[in-house]
């Protein structure tokens, strides 16, 4: 008996940055050549006969508040029966290079977060799953300190209110770190995760689909 949520039938939408993103407006379209795609191939091998829609809405660079203004077009009136979002790494490092305190910049960007999740909820009506955000400082010359951790304390508390599957990326990368050190999971910029980092996180969401 299988245990995988999506269905036949099934709309699946992955919207973020650059990590969800991931050439799938370019050479890897539609789906890029990151975690999205690993979800959608290993589903795939594993439940050849679910006919199962997958769409990729990333944008690299993109912030909690791009989601917002586009949130009509690329959410909304796709119609999705799940949607997955992975959003906020850029809000943190756009908060570090203005020197914004956590106090200052964090509640609006909760606030933005929580407008777009209740569309979803007042609007659609679908199951959601929310990423956690992480910085892998092991792979970095020049370590960042970004709020990670303030960030994903307000992703879990979203998680909480809008009965979220959480995606604990941060975590994962944690272990995979103190479990091997010296490998490499990003493409040594602690943020972007390189072939085997996409695969950790496309493991992360599988366990919370049932996969």
């Amino acid at each position: 008996m299988s245990n995988l949520l999506f269905q036949s039938g099934d709309k699946v939408l992955f919207i973020g940055d650059s990590i969800t993103d991931c050439g799938r407006r370019g050479d890897h379209a539609p789906l890029g050549h990151g975690y999205v795609r690993k979800i959608t191939e290993l589903i795939t091998a594993k439940y050849p006969e679910r006919d199962i829609a997958y769409v990729n809405k990333g944008i690299g660079g993109d912030i909690v508040e791009g989601l917002e203004n586009r949130w009509d077009t690329d959410v909304i009136d796709e119609k999705p029966d799940w949607l997955s979002v992975k959003i906020g790494i850029n809000n943190a490092s756009r908060q570090l290079g203005e020197s914004i305190s956590n106090e200052v910049y964090l509640p609006d960007w909760e606030a933005c977060y929580r407008r777009i999740l209740t569309r979803v909820k007042n609007e659609l009506d679908i199951p959601l799953f929310l990423f956690e955000i992480f910085y892998i400082e092991e792979d970095v010359e020049n370590p960042r300190p970004l709020a990670v951790d303030a960030y994903n304390a307000s992703i879990h508390k979203l998680a909480d209110e809008f009965d979220a599957r959480l995606i604990q990326t941060n975590d994962a990368f944690d272990n995979a770190v103190a479990a091997r050190p010296g490998a490499l999971w990003t493409t040594q910029d602690g943020v972007h995760p390189n072939a085997e980092g996409h695969t950790l996180m496309a493991l992360e969401f599988l366990k919370q689909a049932g996969w």
